[in-house]
């Protein structure tokens, strides 16, 4: 170790004492922090179209900058790395040094790991130089109106990955500067021989089966992307070890072998090929079997629990209605139809990687239509982006699915199911076809993209209920339904059915003596909120932020995801009235609110806290209960959720913090889902930042030559500076 760590230090204090030091890593800078400008741009003007839009999306700093900056960077260090490198042996050669050093008790191997070893650290230097620009972005952020700040977890991981690249990149650059005396011939063996490591991946759509295959497995550049996105896998850090150690292996056999008599100089390269061996195999079986550590703060590049839990799914036989036994367990294989020159390609492969992943039995191809008209044909795809879903004789056709769609296909095929959804109107109800913000479209949407199927009912046109309902959800009725409705709806519940209803202040009469014969008393108040889990969420004071729920099945996995109701009303469970159902408290207000009873302030002025008339939070406001059976039926348990915010379910609201997750969880239990019950997403940040034209211009300059030039006098002032003293 100490033969290694002094070759290491004598070779990297000449090159920093070089003239070509401080000019390789000025141009490294210039280039790092011209792509950063143009992408701070960018970010910039995305950001100000996304707080115009009424529907922000997801908007991240690292994401929108960093990730997209550190593949650029992988280009350049393919570009500077071999010129590190190119003189570490062949300039041995060169000098007549190698006669020397040959007669020194120094094995290769330790000749080898010491100038590799100083190759990294010249890498590392230059890499540490662009931490400048994520400091940068920092001060930005921090000085932004909300400030925002770039995650450093992800920023971690894509420097630990662009050193792992590094030294791939070092050691394949050692071995062809131990192969050739000539430096400009290594430097270009070296740079054709990582380009095409880096080039081979983009080859893999239009290479057939296995060859594509082996084709994405070598591809350097899309190693790197999982740890630029701050994914920590097991298949890209064997690999850049593995190719690492063949590179250094090789260079070790190509130093050894001018010892040897040419009758021997084969032997050496025994050695690379068993090298060769294991970091395939080693390789293979990360392939298989891969390991990922998601440290992103909102785990954005890993499967929700909830898509988990259905893949699960896969793995579990299911009972066979025929033989009274079970079946195995179903497999499901996914079609893509992607062109191979369209940009989602490798998202929705990257996708469906993760799925087959996390269970065996899901498999999945990515076809190019162009190339396979006879499979287009066979499956009646119309459009690219289609993507079909096969169990057994059962398929599901998507068009352009995110993981949402895609894991609920997975479970509805594998399970042979899809509820049905009836949603009572007739009353002056949220309609599900009603795109405006009073509307409930984005639900029914979201309903029928988690494999339930939405049908409108209008009861006063009917005798009786469909046979078919699994859930029947009521939105914010109007008006008191006929008693014939109600006559109707008790029936349901009391054979076994399930209902969700939204029931806001102003609930029609009737429907609050409806709901007391279940033990539910409704107080028609409004609930003023000034806690702290509202101000974080910039809601107003009749607007309820909920971060802590229950034990309940259908929120218990929700913990600290915020879920906000506008315009509440609290209930409150009378046991001893209840002769129907047993009922437990979902949601509940926090302890810094009140329900407003004053008919001048409850929908708008300054309300104040008057007791005993205002009771202070926490307030219950959402229950569900179970239905006693119908006389002479033993098994059917109705079930029954009252969440007392109609606007709960509108558009405006549906699709906020954690609201989705909380109306399908549900749903979910209504209709006796339990698999369904979890979070379907991620947590997706907005970090908007705005620069004005002189932020711009300054950014402009520091980025792309103030630091650069900086650096680069600095380095050359210490150069002339130890030059003049030796």
């Amino acid at each position: 170790m100490r033969q290694i760590l002094a070759i290491a230090r004598r070779e990297a204090c000449a090159f920093g004492r070089s003239t070509q030091a401080p000019v390789i890593a000025a141009a490294f800078l210039v280039l790092t922090g011209l792509f950063y400008y143009l992408l701070v741009l960018g970010y910039a003007d995305t950001s100000l179209a996304m707080t115009q839009s009424l529907r922000p999306r997801y908007l991240n700093l690292h994401a929108g900058i960093f990730h997209k900056l550190y593949g650029y960077v992988v280009l350049f260090l393919i570009f500077l790395m071999p010129a590190v490198t190119m003189r570490l042996v062949s300039g041995e050669y060169r000098s007549g040094r190698y006669d020397l050093i040959a007669s020194w008790p120094v094995p290769e191997r330790h000749w080898i790991l010491g100038k590799w070893v100083s190759a990294v650290a010249v890498a590392a230097a230059l890499l540490a130089g662009t931490a400048f620009y994520f400091g940068l972005t920092l001060v930005l952020g921090l000085r932004a109106d909300p400030p925002v700040a770039p995650d450093w977890q992800p920023m971690a991981t894509a420097l630990l990955g662009l050193l792992l690249l590094a030294g791939a990149i070092a050691a394949w650059g050692l071995c062809a500067s131990a192969l050739l005396s000539h430096q400009g011939g290594a430097y270009f063996l070296a740079f054709a021989a990582n380009l095409a490591l880096f080039l081979v991946g983009q080859l893999a759509p239009f290479l057939p089966g296995a060859l594509a295959g082996i084709a994405a497995q070598l591809a350097l550049g899309d190693h790197f992307l999982r740890f630029a996105a701050g994914v920590l896998d097991s298949r890209d850090l064997v690999y850049f070890a593995g190719l690492g150690a063949v590179g250094l292996a090789a260079a070790t056999a190509a130093l050894a072998q001018r010892r040897l008599p040419p009758g021997r100089r084969v032997r050496p390269w025994l050695g690379v090929l068993v090298v060769l061996a294991v970091a395939v195999f080693l390789q293979a079986v990360a392939v298989r079997r891969p390991v990922r550590v998601d440290i992103t703060p909102d785990r954005l590049y890993s499967l929700a629990p909830q898509t988990e839990r259905i893949l699960d799914v896969l793995d579990r036989e299911r009972p066979d209605p025929a033989g009274g036994g079970t079946r195995p367990a179903p497999t499901v294989t996914v079609l893509a139809f992607y062109q191979n020159l369209d940009g989602a390609r490798q998202s929705i492969q990257a996708l469906l990687q993760s799925f087959a992943d996390q269970s065996p039995r899901f498999r999945f191809e990515v076809v190019d239509p162009d190339n396979n008209p006879d499979l287009v044909r066979e499956h009646g795809v119309t459009v690219a982006r289609t993507v079909i879903v096969i169990c057994e004789d059962r398929r599901w056709q998507l068009l352009e699915p995110d993981e949402g769609q895609l894991a609920s296909a997975v479970y509805r095929l594998a399970t042979d199911t899809r509820p049905v959804v009836y949603w009572l109107l007739g009353h002056g109800e949220a309609r599900p076809d009603l795109d405006e913000s009073g509307g409930a479209s984005q639900l029914a949407g979201l309903l029928g993209d988690a494999g339930y199927e939405v049908r409108p009912l209008v009861l006063p046109e009917r005798r009786r209920l469909p046979d078919d309902a699994a859930v029947i959800v009521w939105a914010g009725p109007k008006v008191d339904p006929s008693p014939e409705t109600v006559a109707l709806l008790d029936r349901y519940l009391e054979s076994g059915g399930a209902m969700a209803c939204f029931f806001g202040p102003d609930t029609p009469p009737r429907l609050r003596d409806w709901t007391a014969t279940f033990g539910i008393r409704q107080k028609n108040d409004v609930v003023v909120a000034r806690d702290r889990a509202s101000a974080l969420a910039g809601v107003g004071l009749r607007t309820v932020t909920v971060v802590e729920y229950g034990t309940h099945p259908a929120v218990a996995r929700l913990q600290a995801v915020a879920t906000t109701f506008p315009l509440v009303q609290t209930f409150r469970l009378i046991p001893e009235a209840a002769q129907r159902a047993t009922g437990e408290y979902l949601l509940l207000t926090g302890p810094d609110t009140w329900a407003e009873t004053d008919s001048l302030t409850r929908y708008s002025g300054e309300p104040s806290f008057d007791p005993p008339a205002d009771r202070a939070g926490p307030l219950p406001f959402g229950v569900a209960l179970e239905l006693a059976p119908a006389p002479g039926d033993s098994l059917a348990t109705g079930r029954l959720v009252l969440v007392g915010s109609s606007g709960f379910v509108s558009n405006a609201n549906v699709s906020l913090y954690g609201n989705r997750d909380l109306a399908l969880n549900l749903l979910g239990w209504l209709a006796q889902e339990e698999e369904l019950l979890d979070i379907r997403g991620r947590r997706a940040s907005f970090q908007p930042l705005l620069l004005d034209g002189r932020t711009k211009d300054r950014l402009g300059w520091l980025s792309v030559l103030v630091w650069p030039g900086l650096v680069g006098a600095v380095w050359s002032g210490f150069v002339f500076w130890y030059g003049r003293r030796h």
